[in-house]
C-alpha cells in the first residue's frame, strides 16, 4: 500500500464518463481490504460512472482536488460496496477524520432542519490499485 495515500487527508478520485472524459473530485480515503475506500451517496454520479466503467485513479490532492505535478497517480479498479462493507468503511472514515467528520455531520443536520437535506453517505467505493 502506497505511503502517500496512507498519509493523505484528501485524494483526487478520477473516473470516466461514457464519452471517455475524466471526472476528478477530492474524497476522504481510508485503507480498506487491500485497497482504498470512501463513502458517498448511493445516487451520486461517481457511483453511476463506476458501475459503467471500473477504471479509476487516485492521487494525493488538496481539499479542492488540486494534484501537485510531482504527485504519483495510482491506477486502479473501483467497485461499489453496500451493506456491512459500506458500514465498515464509514466507521473507518469517522475514525480517521474525527473532527472534520463531526463538522460535516453538524452541517448536514442543519441542512435537514432548513429543508435542504443532503443524501447520506450510505454507499462506499473501493479502489484496488493495479501493480
Amino acid at each position: 500500500m502506497p505511503a502517500d495515500l496512507d498519509a493523505a487527508k484528501y485524494v483526487s478520485f478520477t473516473t470516466y464518463k461514457k464519452d471517455g472524459h475524466a471526472v476528478s473530485l477530492p474524497v476522504w480515503v481510508v485503507p480498506f481490504d487491500d485497497g482504498y475506500a470512501f463513502t458517498t451517496s448511493h445516487d451520486a454520479f461517481k457511483v453511476k460512472r463506476v458501475r459503467r466503467d471500473p477504471r479509476a485513479t487516485l492521487a494525493v490532492s488538496t481539499f479542492k482536488g488540486l494534484v501537485a505535478p510531482e504527485a504519483t497517480v495510482h491506477q486502479g479498479s473501483a467497485v461499489i460496496l453496500d451493506g456491512p462493507d459500506s458500514k465498515r468503511v464509514a466507521d473507518l472514515v469517522r475514525k480517521k477524520y474525527r473532527v472534520m467528520y463531526l463538522a460535516i455531520i453538524a452541517q448536514s443536520g442543519l441542512r435537514r432542519v432548513f429543508g435542504r437535506a443532503s443524501h447520506a453517505a450510505d454507499t462506499a467505493i473501493k479502489v484496488t490499485l493495479t501493480k
